[in-house]
Formats: C-alpha cells, sequence, structure tokens
C-alpha cells in the first residue's frame, strides 16, 4: 500500500511540474505576441522655407517649397535615444523681388530632388505617456532631377516672362550634402516637427538653408 501511495504521490508531483511548464511556455509564447515592434515607422511631410546662403546669394530672399519623407526611429537602448534613416522628396531655391510704383520684377529658382538621411541621433523626452519632446541631429543627401528659374518683369501694365530648365544651367551642381537639426513634439502617434538643413556644398557661391515645417504620424 505504501508503495502505491508513494507511486501516485511521484505521479501527482511530475504532472503538477509539467502542467506548470506548459503554462509556462504558454504565457511566454502569448507574451511575446502581445510585444510590440520597437522600431517605429513614420510619415513627415510639410512646408519648406527655402534660401541659399553664401557670397552668391547676398540679395536673395526666401521662397516657399516641400518636404516630405519616409523613415523610421529605433530605440537604442531604454533612456529615450534612437537613431534613424529618412528618405523621400524636396525642393531649394530662392527668389529676387523688386516692386515699385509702375515697376515689378521678380526672378525666382526652384530645384526640385530626391533626399535620403544615412542616419539620424535623436534623444525623446517624455512630458507624459502621449507627450514627449524629439530632439534630432543627422545628415542628408540630395540630388536636384529638375528645376526651373523664372524670370517676370511688369512695368505700366506690360509684363513679360522667361523661364530656364535645369539642363541649361551652367555650373550648378546637383548633388548636395549636409545636415538637419531639429526639434519636434510628440502626441501619441502625431508629430509636429521643426528642422533647419544646410548644405555644404556651394553651388554658385551659394549654400542650401532650408527651414522645414512638417506634420507627422507613425505607426
Amino acid at each position: 500500500m505504501k508503495k502505491l501511495l508513494s507511486l501516485a504521490a511521484a505521479f501527482l508531483l511530475c504532472a503538477g511540474v509539467q502542467a506548470q511548464i506548459v503554462s509556462s511556455r504558454s504565457v511566454s509564447i502569448k507574451s511575446a505576441q502581445k510585444q510590440p515592434s520597437e522600431t517605429q515607422w513614420f510619415l513627415r511631410g510639410g512646408l519648406n522655407v527655402m534660401k541659399m546662403t553664401g557670397d552668391g546669394a547676398e540679395d536673395t530672399g526666401s521662397k516657399l517649397g516641400y518636404n516630405f519623407v519616409y523613415g523610421f526611429q529605433k530605440p537604442l537602448g531604454s533612456v529615450g535615444t534612437y537613431w534613424g534613416m529618412e528618405f523621400g522628396l524636396g525642393s531649394r531655391g530662392w527668389k529676387v523681388e523688386e516692386n515699385e510704383s509702375d515697376y515689378e520684377y521678380s526672378l525666382s529658382l526652384m530645384a526640385h530632388n530626391v533626399q535620403v538621411s544615412p542616419f539620424t541621433f535623436g534623444y525623446k523626452y517624455n512630458i507624459t505617456d502621449a507627450l514627449a519632446v524629439d530632439a534630432h541631429l543627422g545628415a542628408y543627401v540630395s540630388c536636384d532631377y529638375v528645376g526651373k528659374i523664372k524670370e517676370k518683369e511688369s512695368y505700366q501694365g506690360d509684363s513679360e516672362e522667361t523661364s530656364v530648365n535645369m539642363g541649361d544651367w551652367e555650373d550648378w551642381k546637383r548633388v548636395d550634402a549636409g545636415m538637419n537639426i531639429g526639434v519636434g513634439i510628440w502626441y501619441d502617434r502625431f508629430n509636429l516637427d521643426f528642422t533647419y538643413q544646410r548644405g555644404f556644398i556651394k553651388t554658385w557661391e551659394c549654400n542650401t538653408s532650408n527651414v522645414l515645417i512638417r506634420l507627422g504620424v507613425a505607426f
């Protein structure tokens, strides 16, 4: 009888241990399935206040353009730092205007480009669970694929307008590279971002100088 009781107790003990192992594995699998991906993908786009700086751009003003990117942010540890990449479309350019009582003159340049940001490093500071400040610094490379210079002159009601396509621009460097530095606000999945974009490659003795004001959404 004692042997039977001992065997029964051993059987129940083994069954209990096995059930505990199965239960633990099941909980681990469910937890792993519910755990979201750490990488955050986003779309961001909006207004670009374009300007050029340098000796060749002393008399030029700003012109409105655009910037749209698709990218990701991947956490570096658990302190709020991250790195990421971006790919998108943008523009650069400038504008000159002269207005008098019976005379108006404008000259503007706008180049459209493909942009790649090979790396961006940032830090997110959570104010609340849903609200965070995002400071970031990175690099970009762009290549202009099309552009136009427009000149318009009006005098006493008569006007004349001419344009020159990028293919006819002399000594214009289509490739640019520089830095992006900015700060933004995240509310849940939505983002308002302000970024300054500065080019390091001179063309016509000028450097790219863009101020980007964009809205974004993460998914």
